[in-house]
């Protein structure tokens, strides 16, 4: 009978500590983790600019011939403080391409995207594409391209 007992208390004792040791351990992981990432470096907010469109963001072509692929600068002013810089300008489809300058515009600073439309190719009649514009602006703006092409004689 005692060493039942005994056997009892040591079952306890070792349960105890078990689950002592188990509070402690739970109790401080999130404290450490919390500590964890507080020392890593945080992303800072990507500062943003904004542009003044001296074109405006929509062209139309008018009506031109297949085999002229058509080209329009879209003239933009950096009025921010901070350089304006281009991430990327998506365009809708291959039948549009873009050129522009992939070194920052400062502030005050005039810049060109050239739009190139070439619908050889497609069927004749009217056209309308997008360009969007992604960078450190507050939000991507879309640059509108639209005509009418006939075939060439």
């Amino acid at each position: 009978m005692i060493q039942h007992i005994l056997f009892k208390f040591k079952c306890m004792k070792k349960l105890l500590l078990f689950s002592l040791l188990s509070l402690i351990i739970f109790s401080c992981g999130p404290q450490m983790r919390k500590q964890e990432q507080s020392s890593k470096p945080q992303p800072q907010p990507r500062v943003t600019t904004q542009l003044e469109w001296l074109t405006g963001t929509q062209h139309d072509f008018g009506v031109y011939v297949e085999r002229e692929p058509k080209d329009f600068g879209f003239v933009f002013r950096n009025v921010g403080k901070v350089p304006f810089v281009i991430d990327s300008v998506v365009t809708a489809c291959g039948c549009t391409q873009t050129k522009y300058k992939k070194s920052p515009v400062q502030p005050g600073d005039v810049d060109t995207i050239q739009v190139v439309y070439s619908g050889n190719g497609f069927v004749p009649g009217y056209f309308h594409q997008t360009c969007t514009v992604f960078g450190n602006i507050s939000a991507p703006v879309e640059l509108k391209v639209k005509g009418v092409f006939d075939h060439a004689e």
